[in-house]
């Protein structure tokens, strides 16, 4: 059987959310790829490793979607209205992912936390630069920036806990009510 470090990952992925980071041992992961442990050790250098490549990707896609985003001509408006499809479709797109990155960050290395919160900081100065536009341009209120930023995205990262995307409401529709509650609370009059 020929093994891809991508596979290795994606069923540690199944097996994080099934059974949590902690219980699921690296023959486990072995076990349900059909490889011993010795041949995912060639692969790989410990679980933790998996859970530092997993938290590495959900980073990477959420900055290369916002990198991208804010490259785009648009208004403020529309650029706040693209940041929280994006986030929302991002924690859609990636939700084995996700609820990975927001529950198993204690069992990080110290340097491998230490590198994904810098990372995570960075993409919120990316979205507060947004707001700050905004707010230099007289286009929003003069709101403090960072409680604002933690709300929009702590609202959209929750999405994770509760949403199905097979319900009455689509990703699309909740993105829409979730930019029309988060400018009207901001824009100015």
């Amino acid at each position: 059987m020929s093994l891809t470090k991508q596979e290795i990952i994606n069923t540690a992925v199944t097996l994080f959310n099934e059974k949590g980071y902690s219980v699921t041992s690296v023959q486990d992961i072995a076990d349900q790829l059909n490889v011993t442990k010795a041949a995912l050790y060639y692969y790989i250098a410990s679980k933790e490793e998996i859970l530092y490549a997993i938290f590495d990707q959900t980073m990477t896609t959420a900055e290369k979607r916002l990198k991208k985003l804010l490259k785009e001509k648009m208004t403020v408006e529309e650029k706040i209205r693209k940041i929280v499809y994006n986030h929302i479709m991002a924690v859609f797109d990636e939700a084995p992912h996700i609820a990975i990155f927001f529950t198993e960050q204690a069992y990080l290395l110290p340097e491998n936390l230490a590198s994904i919160r810098t990372r995570q900081k960075n993409y919120k100065e990316m979205v507060a630069s947004v707001f700050q536009e905004g707010i230099e341009k007289n286009i929003l209120k003069k709101i403090e920036i960072l409680p604002t930023i933690y709300a929009v995205l702590g609202m959209c990262n929750w999405l994770y806990h509760w949403y199905k995307p097979a319900g009455r409401i689509k990703p699309e529709e909740l993105s829409e009510l979730y930019a029309d509650i988060i400018l009207s609370g901001i824009l100015k009059g």
